[in-house]
């Protein structure tokens, strides 16, 4: 590689973009988005309304294939909406999970206060929200990490969040180790959960393409994984696996605790699905505090958030999140600790998205 430590890249690379087996499995295709037939009917609840464009419109008819994953503007590689087989099936299940326990909150392990059901009475998500964090490491500047809302999206005939975001190195720090990163998970607007994610890796020492698909008739999670490493070496894995209701994904978590009632005492469990793995997010507000950014000064809730599996917490290193004490919730500080040194990223920007 030489004295400056680029992106990875290999003759396979393309292999692993558009691979054949798994496009075939995540069935991606674009949804003609002027035929409400086609598209299927939105679940009307209190909210921001989805936006009709959010697909190229294409000709009436049966979905079409998407031969190539279509661009954002900036150039960013995009997944397209879900659309499974038997999607009634599919949007009857979602309603099932979503009335299963009339107008309480479930599962029982999570906290339903402030929640009509699985709905929060207060929607923190706007159409257009963005933050950008400026990442840090040992106190240099790496990089810098986005997370955003975009346009509603339809899956499987169901209106959708779509959550995304990046994670870019500076040109400096990528002389060290470059990060190109992106990621996208669709969430559904009435049940909160997920029903896939999308992760694009391009690294120093990695290229890696990773989806994860739930199906919730089936209450089963597919995960697939494809990567590249610095040995130009291929490395694959394929597997299927029960996963609880209301699991949500590692992406779709961040975004799901802005949906609770944060004070400091607050504690709650999530479910989250990952990689083969039926895991336990605990959440806890430790305490109040106000910090100043490069983005301004914001009244906080600090999170610490905890990993167990099988009645055991993992050892990931203690993780803490600042989101603005209000109703949106946004992620404006996090830190990280590593086996050697931390990682800290402080909001730089912030959109506040359609009001």
């Amino acid at each position: 590689m030489g004295c400056a430590s680029k992106v990875l890249k290999s003759d396979q690379a393309e292999a692993i973009l558009r691979s054949a087996d798994m496009e075939e499995a995540i069935d991606v295709r674009e949804i003609p988005a002027a035929d409400s037939k086609d598209n299927g009917l939105y679940v009307l609840l209190p909210g921001p309304e989805p936006v009709p464009s959010a697909f190229p419109a294409v000709s009436a008819g049966k979905p079409k294939r998407v031969a190539k994953t279509p661009k954002t503007p900036s150039g960013k590689l995009l997944m397209p909406a879900i659309q499974m087989n038997a999607s009634e099936a599919s949007a009857a299940a979602m309603a099932k999970m979503a009335h299963a326990s009339g107008s309480k909150h479930e599962p029982a392990i999570e906290d339903g206060a402030g929640f009509i059901a699985r709905r929060p009475a207060v929607d923190p998500f706007r159409v257009g929200e963005k933050v950008t964090l400026e990442v840090s490491y040992f106190s240099v500047v790496a990089g810098d990490m986005t997370v955003e809302t975009r346009g509603f999206a339809e899956v499987n005939g169901r209106k959708s969040y779509r959550f995304a975001g990046t994670a870019k190195s500076t040109s400096v720090f990528a002389l060290f180790y470059a990060i190109d990163d992106w990621y996208e998970s669709f969430v559904d607007f009435e049940t909160l959960v997920p029903a896939a994610y999308a992760l694009h890796v391009k690294e120093t020492k990695q290229i890696r393409e990773v989806r994860t698909i739930f199906d919730w008739v089936t209450r089963k999670g597919r995960y697939i994984d494809k990567k590249i490493n610095d040995e130009q070496q291929l490395e694959e894995k394929n597997e299927e696996w029960d996963i609880p209701d209301y699991s949500q994904n590692v992406f779709s978590a961040v975004y799901y605790l802005r949906t609770f009632k944060l004070v400091p005492g607050f504690k709650t469990q999530i479910r989250v699905a990952h990689e083969g793995k039926n895991l336990i997010l605990n959440a806890e507000v430790v305490r109040r505090e106000k910090i100043s950014t490069p983005a301004g000064d914001f009244n906080t809730v600090v999170i610490k958030p905890t990993i167990s599996l099988d009645g055991k917490f993992s050892p990931v290193g203690d993780i803490f999140v600042w989101l603005t004490d209000d109703d949106r919730k946004f992620l404006v500080r996090i830190e990280s600790k590593l086996k050697i040194g931390k990682v800290v990223g402080v909001a730089k920007a912030l959109e506040l998205g359609k009001p």
